[in-house]
């Protein structure tokens, strides 16, 4: 990484915007408009992806919108220097693309039983799934929702979402 890498540029252009595969070109989006148009995953499957984006959506509502599963796999993309929340809670960057490929095909398999969301995340919470496998679902649905969050109101606009004032020491030029 360049020595002249501020914070601030780096959230900007990994947070706020990654580079994203859409109709074969590769432009720099933010997890919204790159969900908008369509984009290519370059880590999860589409289905991994949108099981994902079901659960993300019920636990963070606005999560779809704003570009859950377009920033999921763009900071797997990310290796060091992802953002994924799970880096900052036991879940080593080698390892990140391991633990969300497990949460999403448990998420795939589980939204393909007769069970509404709503249960399934019930139960996630509860570590109650019974054909569950890896870490406890639990704590991967924590670190989901965390990211979620993230996404869905971590810039101003999210804040101002919500009604709270974004009170940064400094204002971004740009929002991050």
């Amino acid at each position: 990484m360049p020595d002249n890498v501020t914070r601030r540029g780096l959230i900007t252009s990994t947070l706020i915007t990654g580079s994203f595969l859409v109709l074969g070109e590769r432009l720099t989006l933010t997890p919204a408009e790159a969900t908008e148009l369509g984009f290519t995953s370059d880590v999860l499957s589409r289905e991994q992806l949108n099981a994902i984006e079901t659960v993300a959506e019920h636990i963070v509502p606005g999560s779809h919108r704003a570009g859950i599963a377009a920033y999921i796999d763009s900071q797997l993309n990310a290796g060091e220097n992802s953002l994924l929340i799970g880096k900052y809670l036991g879940v080593d960057t080698s390892g990140q693309i391991a633990f969300y490929e497990n949460l999403a095909d448990n998420l795939v398999a589980a939204l393909k039983t007769e069970q509404s969301v709503q249960e399934i995340v019930g139960a996630l919470w509860g570590d109650a799934l019974g054909t569950w496998e890896g870490p406890p679902s639990s704590y991967m649905l924590f670190v989901l929702r965390a990211d979620a969050l993230d996404v869905t109101y971590g810039t101003p606009e999210g804040f101002e979402a919500l009604g709270i004032p974004y009170m940064a020491h400094i204002m971004p030029e740009t929002p991050w």
